[in-house]
C-alpha cells in the first residue's frame, strides 16, 4: 500500500505536467435589431456590423446575432414587439453572455448581460423632439442599472451614464469606435471646392450653424459649396430645410443636399474639409472617418467630439460660428495649414481600429461570463 501511495502522491501534488486542453469560447448572443431598422443607416448600425465582423475571426469569442421576427404591422409598435419577443429569442440561443448594443435593453436576460449606451442625449436635452425617447429612457433606467457591464464609446458618455442613470462607474467600460480600412486617403489631386457635413437630421446636429458657415463662405468670397450627406426621411425633411434656409437664400443656394450616400469614402476624399457643427455626440464617427481619409476636420469642441478629434483637427468653442469660420478659412486659404491638419488627422485616426474595439469587447464578455 505504501508503494502505491508513493506512486500516486506525486500526481496528486501536481508534479507531473498536464497539457491544458482547448478553452471553450465565450458564447455571446447579440441583439442585432440595429441591422434591420433605421439604425442600420446610423452609427449604431456601423458599430454592430463592424463589431460582429471583427469578432468573427476570434477563437475565444463566438457571437450569434439574434433578430426576433416582427409580426405586428404598424411600425410604431415595433419597439414594444421587440421587447416582448427578445427575451424568448435570447433564451433559445445557446450563450454565456447577452449583449444589447443599442438603445433598448431587454426586459429580462436570464444570463450575464452587457449593455451598450451610445449616448444619453434624450436625458440631457429638453428638446420636445426627444420626449418619446426621454420617456423610454426613464422607463429603461432600472433595466440598465441591472446590467453586469455597461459599454460607452466615450468618457463623456460614461460620465453621463454615471450621473444620469446612477450606474456604478466601476461597471462602465469606455470602448471607442473606429474608421474601417476602406476610409483612407485618395490620390494627390487638389481638393474639390466643397466643404462636407455628414449626419442625419436631428435638433442637436447643428445644421443651422452649418448653414451659417455657408453664409460665411459667401461673405468671405470663397467659392466653396456646402455638401450635406445624410438620410432625409419623412418628417425630417421640413425641419432640415428650415435649418438650412435659416441663413438666407444666398447661403441656401450654396448648399447641396446629397441625401443617403452608400459610399462616403470618395466624398470624404474630395472634400476641402469636414465641418462638425453637432452640439452633442456620443462618439462622432464622421470626424474619425474624415481624418482617416486625409480630410481636415473643423469642429465645435463639445461632448465626445473633443475626445475623438483630439489634436487631429481644428476645434472652436462650442456654438461659436465666427470662430469655427475662422478655423475653416485658415484651412481653405493656406496649403500649409491644410497639410498640417491632414497629417495630424491621419495620425489621430491611426490610434483607433475595429480590432482594438473588438479586443476590448472580448475582454468585457470574458469578465462578465466568469462572474
Amino acid at each position: 500500500m505504501a508503494r502505491v501511495a508513493r506512486e500516486v502522491a506525486p500526481i496528486r501534488a501536481g508534479s507531473v505536467p498536464v497539457r491544458p486542453g482547448p478553452v471553450a469560447p465565450v458564447r455571446v448572443a447579440l441583439d442585432a435589431r440595429a441591422l434591420t431598422d433605421a439604425s442600420a443607416y446610423r452609427g449604431i448600425g456601423t458599430y454592430v456590423r463592424n463589431l460582429v465582423a471583427a469578432l468573427a475571426d476570434r477563437t475565444d469569442i463566438s457571437v450569434t446575432p439574434v433578430v426576433p421576427r416582427h409580426r405586428l404591422a404598424p411600425p410604431r409598435w415595433a419597439t414594444l414587439e421587440h421587447h416582448l419577443r427578445l427575451p424568448r429569442e435570447l433564451a433559445r440561443t445557446p450563450a454565456d453572455v447577452n449583449h444589447s448594443p443599442a438603445l433598448d435593453p431587454p426586459r429580462r436576460s436570464g444570463r450575464p448581460w452587457v449593455q451598450t449606451i451610445p449616448d444619453l442625449l434624450p436625458l440631457v436635452s429638453d428638446d420636445p423632439a426627444f420626449a418619446l425617447e426621454r420617456r423610454r429612457w426613464r422607463r429603461w433606467a432600472p433595466r440598465v442599472r441591472r446590467a453586469d457591464a455597461v459599454v460607452t464609446f466615450s468618457r463623456h458618455s460614461a460620465d453621463q451614464a454615471a450621473d444620469r442613470l446612477g450606474i456604478d462607474p466601476a461597471r462602465i467600460h469606455v470602448i471607442p469606435l473606429a474608421a474601417g480600412p476602406e476610409f483612407r486617403p485618395g490620390d494627390a489631386a487638389p481638393p474639390s471646392r466643397y466643404v462636407l457635413y455628414v449626419g442625419e437630421y436631428g435638433p442637436h446636429k447643428g445644421l443651422g450653424e452649418a448653414a451659417a458657415l455657408a453664409a460665411a463662405l459667401a461673405s468671405a468670397d470663397l467659392p466653396h459649396e456646402l455638401w450635406v450627406a445624410g438620410r432625409v426621411v419623412g418628417d425630417n425633411r421640413a425641419p432640415l430645410e428650415a435649418a438650412l434656409g435659416g441663413a438666407g437664400p444666398e447661403a441656401r443656394a450654396r448648399i447641396r443636399v446629397l441625401g443617403w450616400v452608400p459610399d462616403l469614402v470618395p466624398v470624404y476624399q474630395g472634400a476641402a474639409a469636414l465641418i462638425v457643427t453637432s452640439r452633442h455626440e456620443g462618439f462622432g464617427l464622421p470626424a474619425l472617418e474624415a481624418m482617416a481619409c486625409g480630410t481636415p476636420v473643423v469642429a465645435f469642441a463639445n461632448s465626445a467630439t473633443t475626445e475623438v478629434v483630439g489634436g487631429g483637427g481644428a476645434l472652436a468653442p462650442d456654438g461659436d460660428v465666427p470662430a469655427l469660420a475662422a478655423q475653416l478659412f485658415g484651412v481653405l486659404r493656406s496649403e500649409s495649414r491644410r497639410a498640417d491638419l491632414v497629417d495630424a488627422g491621419l495620425a489621430r485616426a491611426a490610434e483607433f481600429s475595429w480590432r482594438r474595439t473588438a479586443d476590448a469587447h472580448a475582454e468585457v464578455y470574458r469578465s462578465v461570463a466568469c462572474g
